[in-house]
């Protein structure tokens, strides 16, 4: 710590008047040393090395041109100790601290009024920045109005902004780096927020925000340190546990410290506050799996759901490569000789079986639509294939579906394929549609 004054915590007053005082104080007596602070040891020492390397720096800072000032941004969920770190920087620094709200500040040229009358030797610290106004973002109250306008809550926000302020984003970075910022000595500027995925990047660049620390969940080494604060211990056989659920486990030092403080004047108070904290973790890992399991099922059902719709999606064209498959070996057979020979009743008027098996030849001569072999009476009509096959032409050749022709040829067929001699050539034609069929796999 540097020096042992007597420090002061100002804010700002609601009404500015140039004529009065535009700050009001307080003496500042938190206790909070970087000693109690519950931080991982190696992060709490990364942000004290700096802090003295900005506090000896005031030639270095004259001599490469740059304003004596660092910026931080802390960032974290609520409960993280965001405000117990700026008490502990007050404390080691020994600066005084100007916490400016913004949602009371109408103006730029207001806020610039509150830095002229700040002094060297101090933090200025911007609480919530996400929420103080509308800085996410917009460098103007026209662009805001324009991203609301499909949102009514969002416009009656803007509106009552609009009628307490008028500070804009562009005056706030004046504030931090323009030519008011060497005013006065040396300066810590600190924002902290709980969504820094909010704010403008213009706002959290290198050379605004200097350092960014972000205050995370509980640590076993920061419960460490909440336990000798509160318990006076170092080391207790229920360590282990809780290090282990604290793995698993999202919980913030402010809820550890509020567990550690129960039952602490008891004989066994580290014995009954400790296996309250254990308790309090059990409960909240069954918790967090209970979500998880949730999230997965509903993660599950959605994918389910989507490979059902794909499925369906294309069902249809599966069903023709099937059907192909499927195909009656003496149909194809049929179908091309009839095809060689140049018989248009059978290449116009097919049965089921037939319009099958033309479709697929059909899908084929698609590819070199100009280089077919047999002519203009091999070109099927597609839009007549794929009506015979829509309107439901079974695969394995339902004689009800063809032409009384084409129903007597299916009968004769039939009868041949009783002959014993026709065994023979069916066998042949077996082996032909084995062929064929790899064909149309292909």
């Amino acid at each position: 710590m540097f020096g042992n004054r007597r420090r002061r915590l100002y804010t700002n007053k609601k009404n500015i008047d140039y004529s009065s005082k535009v700050w009001s104080y307080i003496d500042f007596e938190h206790p909070t040393t970087f000693d109690t602070l519950a931080m991982h040891p190696e992060k709490k020492r990364k942000i004290m090395d700096d802090l003295d390397d900005f506090r000896s720096s005031r030639e270095y800072y004259r001599r490469i041109g740059k304003a004596w000032k660092r910026g931080y941004l802390l960032y974290g969920p609520p409960g993280t100790g965001k405000s117990s770190m700026i008490a502990a920087m007050s404390n080691y620094l020994n600066y005084d601290i100007y916490d400016i709200e913004l949602t009371m500040v109408p103006t730029n040229n207001d806020l610039r009024k509150l830095f002229i009358e700040t002094k060297g030797k101090s933090i200025i610290v911007i609480e919530d920045i996400d929420c103080s106004l509308d800085l996410t973002g917009h460098r103007s109250g026209g662009s805001s109005a324009a991203a609301g306008a499909a949102n009514p809550l969002a416009q009656l926000a803007s509106a009552k902004r609009k009628r307490t302020s008028e500070m804009t984003l562009s005056g706030l970075l004046n504030f931090i780096d323009g030519i008011w910022s060497a005013h006065s000595g040396e300066r810590i500027i600190v924002f902290t927020t709980n969504h820094a995925e909010r704010l403008d990047p213009a706002l959290v660049r290198r050379g605004r925000m200097d350092m960014r620390v972000e205050m995370s969940y509980c640590c076993f080494e920061a419960f460490q340190t909440l336990a000798k604060n509160y318990l006076g211990v170092d080391a207790h056989p229920l360590f282990g546990a809780v290090e282990e659920l604290l793995r698993a486990v999202e919980i913030t030092p402010a809820d550890v410290a509020e567990c550690l403080m129960m039952s602490r004047r008891t004989e066994r108070g580290a014995d009954v506050c400790l296996r309250r904290l254990i308790d309090e973790l059990k409960k909240r890992a069954q918790e967090k799996e209970e979500i998880d399991m949730k999230r997965a099922e509903k993660e599950a059902a959605a994918s389910a759901a989507a490979g059902a719709d794909a499925k369906e999606a294309k069902g249809g064209g599966e069903d023709m490569v099937k059907g192909r498959r499927m195909v009656d070996p003496r149909t194809i057979r049929r179908l091309r000789k009839a095809t060689e020979e140049g018989d248009d009743k059978v290449a116009t008027k097919p049965n089921g079986n037939d319009a099958m098996a033309a479709d697929a030849g059909a899908i084929e001569l698609s590819d070199d639509d100009s280089s077919s072999d047999h002519g203009d009476k091999a070109k099927l009509d597609v839009d007549a294939q794929a009506e015979a096959v829509g309107d439901g032409a079974e695969v394995n050749g339902d004689p009800s579906d063809a032409g009384d022709d084409d129903m007597d040829d299916y009968d004769d067929d039939m009868d041949d394929s009783d002959d014993d001699d026709d065994l023979d050539d069916y066998d042949d034609e077996e082996d032909d549609y084995d062929e064929d069929e790899a064909i149309f796999d292909d």
